[in-house]
């Protein structure tokens, strides 16, 4: 083989060489964009679903806040209980004592009062 021979074996390759090439580079490319457009589709799905969870997770922590105060408002504490108890306990030993005493403080005063009575 001479060197004529070998540079026309040699460019006879080089046209197939460069359309399998050509291909090979045009479907890398094609396939990159699909690979892109699937990262960018991912991307904005998984903000879409990000957004929804956050605004989800405030508006949950919204309804817990509004629940604590309802409750804090609504119903009182054990010590706010036991306040209370231990006053309506005092009062009605108060008003029991008056109760008590109310038999000889009506003979006392039936007693003054028939003591200012002319007779």
């Amino acid at each position: 083989m001479n060197s004529n021979d070998i540079l026309a074996y040699l460019t006879s390759l080089a046209g197939p060489l460069i359309a399998a090439a050509g291909f090979v580079s045009g479907v890398w490319y094609r396939m990159e964009n699909r690979v892109e457009n699937a990262r960018k589709e991912a991307r904005e799905s998984v903000d879409k679903v990000r957004t929804e969870a956050n605004d989800k997770a405030h508006a949950v922590e919204k309804e817990l806040a509004e629940l604590k105060l309802k409750v804090a408002e609504d119903y009182a504490s054990w010590e706010t209980v036991k306040s209370i108890e231990n006053r309506l306990t005092e009062r009605m030993d108060s008003l029991s004592d008056q109760v008590m005493k109310m038999p000889d403080q009506v003979v006392d005063r039936i007693v003054k009062y028939l003591a200012l009575k002319p007779t």
